[in-house]
């Protein structure tokens, strides 16, 4: 097959999205299909290593994701004019974000082609609430509008929690869906020996302190609030690390650690050296640094998400939710009393990644799914 796979952002622009198109297009093409992934330029600089399948990067303004942590590209015509081509040449197109101007514009130039390639979505979040009001407004404004003009020409979604799927289909009822579970490269996230860990907390210059990590952008949609606060609470001397930002903001305590941006190995470092994962965040369809978390044997505490249920199925002691932010304290608190618990806590983790999260097994449900939709 030709397949096309656009999203707003891709590598070495660091987010979840981008790793998920990486891993996938990575394995489409390893199996003989002709992959091209069409994404903005943001992120991408000159000596930047070639993927294993082509790319084709567009010029836009990161404005908003600059200024206000909204991670949305602006485009110019180029857009149009890249995807005409692109959608021309494809057997199936695979938009990722319903409100992106990417999707948008795939998916309007895909219905007028001829011939029409299938046209499938995968939505991550559908809606997450920001602090701001005026946020808030603008995201549903924009599914109600460039949302909708997507959902009323996709042919297939596919999700990751029955939350955000019930979401999209109460906007375009009757669509065809599938919910295909995101995987964890075993390779690079697995756990450490003794002497690992030991090795790259050494690295990192770290004391005997248990290490709390905290994986985004230090913003409100993110929990980072709620993760401080939970330091601040806890009951034994701790240190929480932050990846994920180049900067933190101005009035974080000194005694937080910011690690910055971070490759994908550097990452999976860091989550063999750290202690327990928090995930205060919420609405994220089920969190790709969950799953590399507990593939590395790191416990995880993350927001009760009624969604995320499937995923935690046999995961014991290796995960905790939390539905506020007492609970994350008492939940931290837990995890940090009883080192034996958390050993057994780092075993479930493990043990529970290995058997429930494949990109092989991904891969195969996404090649199906375009089967079924070609002609």
């Amino acid at each position: 097959m030709r397949i096309l796979l656009i999203s707003a952002y891709g590598l070495p622009h660091i987010g979840g999205i981008e790793v998920i198109i990486d891993e996938l297009a990575s394995r489409f093409a390893a199996r003989g299909n002709e992959v091209t992934h069409l994404t903005s330029a943001a992120g991408f600089k000159p000596g930047t290593p070639e993927q294993r399948y082509r790319t084709r990067r567009v010029g836009a303004i990161n404005l908003l994701e600059d200024r206000l942590g909204v991670p949305y590209p602006i485009f110019g015509p180029s857009l149009v004019h890249a995807l005409r081509e692109e959608v021309a040449a494809a057997d199936v197109v695979h938009a990722h974000g319903f409100t992106y101007a990417t999707s948008v514009a795939a998916f309007v130039l895909g219905q007028r082609a001829e011939p029409r390639p299938p046209l499938a979505l995968t939505e991550h979040v559908g809606h997450v609430p920001y602090q701001s009001r005026l946020l808030n407004l603008a995201q549903r404004l924009a599914a109600r509008t460039l949302g909708m003009t997507v959902l009323r020409r996709a042919d297939a979604l596919v999700t990751y929690n029955d939350r955000v799927r019930d979401q999209i289909m109460a906007m375009r009822p009757g669509i065809s869906s599938a919910t295909i579970l995101n995987g964890v490269d075993h390779r690079t996230f697995h756990p450490p020996s003794d002497e690992e860990r030991a090795r790259i907390r050494a690295d990192l210059n770290w004391d005997d302190r248990p290490r709390v990590l905290f994986v985004g952008r230090p913003v409100a949609k993110k929990g980072f609030r709620v993760a401080v606060s939970a330091i601040d609470a806890a009951r034994v001397p701790v240190s929480l690390a932050v990846a994920g930002a180049e900067h933190l903001p101005s009035d974080t305590p000194p005694s937080i650690e910011s690690l910055g941006r971070l490759s994908h190995q550097c990452l999976a470092e860091v989550y063999r050296a750290c202690d327990v994962l928090l995930l205060p965040s919420w609405g994220e369809g089920f969190p790709l640094v969950a799953q590399e978390a507990l593939a590395s044997g790191l416990p995880v505490i993350l927001a009760e998400d009624p969604g995320y249920a499937p995923n935690l199925v046999g995961a014991g002691e290796g995960v905790r939710v939390a539905s506020g932010p007492r609970e994350f304290e008492a939940a931290l608190n837990e995890v940090l009393a009883d080192p034996a618990a958390r050993q057994r806590a780092r075993t479930a983790a493990a043990a529970h990644a290995e058997s429930a999260f494949s990109w092989e097994r991904a891969a195969d449900e996404h090649e199906s799914l375009y089967r079924k939709l070609l002609p």
